[in-house]
Order: C-alpha cells, then structure tokens, then sequence
C-alpha cells in the first residue's frame, strides 16, 4: 500500500471530502510525522507501533555484494516498533 492508495481508500469511506481535501490531510499528516520523527520525538499510534529514532555510531560497514569494508560516518536511522495488535494480526496471516 502506498500514499495513493490511502488517499483512494479514505476518499472512499468518506465520500463528503474531496479528493483534494483527502490528499492534502494525507500529506499533513505524514508531513507533521516526518517533521517530529527529525526533531527526535517519538510517535505512538496505539495497536500499530512506535516510531523513533535510534544513534548509529561510526565505524565500519561491509558492502555484501562486493565484500569491501567502508568506513561509515555516525548517523540517525527511523526505528519502527510493532505495537501488540500488528503483530498478533501479522502472526495469524503467517501460519
């Protein structure tokens, strides 16, 4: 599922908004989620998971396709948390 496909589905459950209206909430609302993920907020949204950010320190990283070791700068990297009820959900469509 991608961005369209959101704004195609709530456009259709909510068929007294626009499609323009739907895709600029969509786009607000990704933005504002980007925005506090950046400045080191942490977002929780109930029964799917948290997002927050997580330090990775300097040092060296292996290119697996060429086997070559690379220096790698400190960074900061999104980390996605499953909340109990996605991973209940993702647990039962496995078996």
């Amino acid at each position: 599922m991608n961005r369209s496909d959101i704004i195609k589905r709530i456009s259709e459950l909510y068929p007294r908004l626009s499609r323009k209206e739907v895709e600029m909430i969509v786009k607000e609302l990704f933005n504002k989620m980007a925005n506090s993920i950046s400045s080191g907020k942490r977002i929780e949204i109930r029964g799917f998971g948290c997002f927050s950010l997580k330090h990775r320190a300097a040092g060296k990283v292996r290119n697996p396709r060429h086997g070559i070791a690379v220096e790698s700068g400190e960074r900061h990297v999104v980390y996605f948390r499953a909340g109990k009820e996605l991973r209940e959900r993702v647990d039962i469509y496995s078996r």
